[in-house]
């Protein structure tokens, strides 16, 4: 299969187009840290390595390589860019048209409850089981349009989850830091077995090329289903143990307000 160049072109203006205004908004002046900055850039660089140029075009073909997308999309780049607090930025934006437009998104009765955590948590549980053991699966190694489709899949339903989960951000529910150590340590189990079914199944999950011999497409599955089971597990230790210290910082606070 052969990836459309406008693919390329649209991730590549959509994601600079967000790191230009993220950068014009000073975010210092809205009180975020310079560690959370990182975080947004890093965010951005690293969906600008997996979605445009030559990983993306490999990974229609190779499933692995589109196993290092999902990781790094889901897991990893959206929680990034959630610590950014992008969010908190907009609604203090510096132009009052992103402030309407984001107060007026932010006002609608049903995105509010996508920001829930318990559906955040279940979007991204389907999103993880539609896109691996589905039909979708299957079309997404065939069909590069809905191969591409996967990865925004990743990129917002990653987004939505880690919003109610993850601190910096306005909340339009309050969770429980409890809430939130459950919720990340609780998706921990479907992502990691995800990973050890496409590691340890001997038959074939999806389409391969032409070219490539039934050994071999399931050689290659193998190795997704590692990257997911490993990168999976180590990444979600780290953002639990992010939680984790908020929870006790925050009852540090509470118990010095009580003294």
């Amino acid at each position: 299969m052969v990836l459309s160049p406008l693919w390329d072109l649209f991730f590549a203006l959509a994601l600079t187009a967000k790191s230009t205004w993220y950068f014009r908004e000073h975010p210092s002046s809205h009180g975020i840290s310079k560690i959370r900055q990182t975080s947004f850039y890093l965010g951005i660089f690293l969906a600008i390595i997996l979605l445009v140029g030559p990983v993306a075009h490999a990974a229609i073909n190779i499933f692995w390589i589109h196993m290092v997308q999902h990781v790094g999309l889901m897991m990893l780049i959206s929680p990034l860019i959630v610590l950014g607090s992008p969010i908190k930025v907009a609604v203090n934006s510096r132009y009052p048209r992103v402030r309407k437009i984001i107060i007026g998104i932010g006002g609608n009765l049903l995105i509010r409850q996508l920001f829930r955590p318990e559906v955040g948590f279940i979007l991204f549980l389907a999103i993880l089981i539609v896109t691996h053991f589905s039909p979708i699966a299957d079309a997404g190694m065939v069909n590069p349009n809905i191969h591409e489709f996967e990865l925004i899949m990743f990129l917002v339903g990653g987004f939505i989850y880690y919003y109610p989960v993850m601190s910096g951000n306005p909340q339009p529910f309050k969770v429980p830091y409890a809430a939130r150590v459950l919720s990340l340590f609780a998706m921990m189990l479907p992502e990691t077995m995800t990973g050890f079914f496409l590691y340890s199944g001997n038959k074939l999950l999806h389409e391969v090329p032409m070219s490539m011999a039934k050994t071999d497409g399931i050689a290659d599955q193998h190795r997704g289903g590692s990257i997911m089971w490993a990168m999976g597990m180590l990444i979600d230790v780290i953002w639990i143990s992010m939680a984790a210290y908020d929870w006790i910082e925050n009852e540090k606070r509470v118990a010095d307000a009580d003294d």
